[in-house]
């Protein structure tokens, strides 16, 4: 009987042993500074990918009005826009921003 308790005493210091570096490792990946860190990092790598495919997007896109255009065809450009409509949408929401910018100038030299 004697033997049991220090059996499990010796089993959960080996147990707590082998924890201990993983505990620590743990507490190291918490840390508001390394949570910060890893999701500046992340959120980064978000916006560059969502930036390069934006760009892939609209260089396709670019081609295929250039294709519309020799074709004489506008199929493919509403293939492309069908298959990705992002490209698109940012033109019209660049040309209203520029539209509202320039009736605003142009209402401020009429007064």
């Amino acid at each position: 009987m004697n033997e049991i308790p220090e059996r499990i005493e010796r089993e959960m210091f080996e147990i707590r042993s082998r924890m201990a570096p993983d505990v620590r490792d743990l507490k190291q990946h918490v840390e508001p500074k390394a949570v910060t860190r890893k999701l500046t990092a992340r959120i980064k790598d978000r916006v560059r990918s969502a930036g390069k495919n934006l760009v892939e997007s609209v260089k396709r896109q670019a081609n295929m009005v250039g294709e519309a255009g020799r074709k004489k065809s506008p199929a493919p450009l509403t293939d492309a826009v069908k298959s990705d409509p992002r490209p698109l949408v940012l033109l019209v929401i660049t040309l209203f921003i520029t539209l509202l910018a320039a009736r605003k100038i142009s209402n401020g030299r009429g007064d």
